[in-house]
């Protein structure tokens, strides 16, 4: 897959990203456009470099964000999208998991039942050194990375809002799951873990000791 640097882009898109977030009046914006690596799709696709409220705004994944009115809707897999002109910007695509978790400084966890076989699904959602989200979902005994834009927008909003400011939140509810599960736990901590949290975490998900211990 080809790898493109996004930094300097958004340096570029810095008026673009403020004149969104001021639209919408949702502080927590420029967190998730920037975290999510997403590209304004006018800039991208209509060469429009003026500025102007950019209302679409997409990902590597071909999922989307888009403004209707001053409400932010993600659309999952837009077909929209031209794909064969999207580009991975993720300098660190491709690295084992593990190894992005010692590269991180925080991560969302959402551990659940699949309604459908009742087999173990996690949602694993890493907040890089760098300030990047990478997400990847465990079903059916394997990871693949997807998009962080998967998560939704309330829970998006949650880490946006508490990640740098609180070391250990533990959510027991599956409504902060991004896809259909039986039950299931959703936690926000910072890396590495406390001892005494990662020993939980372990013994109730033996999946996830492989990668934070």
């Amino acid at each position: 897959m080809k790898k493109s640097g996004i930094d300097h882009l958004y340096i570029y898109l810095d008026r673009h990203i403020k004149l969104v977030q001021g639209y919408t009046e949702i502080p927590e914006l420029p967190f998730i456009i920037k975290s999510c690596r997403l590209k304004p799709y006018e800039y991208v696709f209509d060469g429009i470099r003026k500025l102007v409220l950019m209302r679409k705004w997409f990902d590597e994944f071909g999922c989307t964000l888009n403004l209707v009115g001053k409400t932010p809707i993600i659309t999952r897999n837009d077909l929209s999208i031209d794909r064969s002109k999207l580009i991975c910007t993720d300098l660190y695509y491709g690295l084992p998991i593990h190894k992005i978790a010692k590269m991180s400084k925080a991560v969302h966890i959402c551990a659940g039942i699949d309604e459908d076989k009742f087999e173990e699904t996690y949602f694993l959602t890493f907040l890089g050194i760098d300030n990047y989200l990478r997400s990847y979902l465990y079903l059916w005994g394997g990871w693949e990375v997807v998009s962080p834009l998967l998560l939704g927008m309330r829970v998006l909003t949650f880490i946006a809002r508490d990640v740098e400011t609180k070391p250990v939140i533990q959510k027991e509810t599956y409504k902060m799951f991004p896809m259909a599960c039986a039950s299931g736990q959703s936690y926000l901590c910072c890396l590495p873990m406390e001892d005494v949290f990662l020993e939980k975490i372990c013994k109730r998900h033996e999946v996830l000791g492989e990668i934070f211990r």
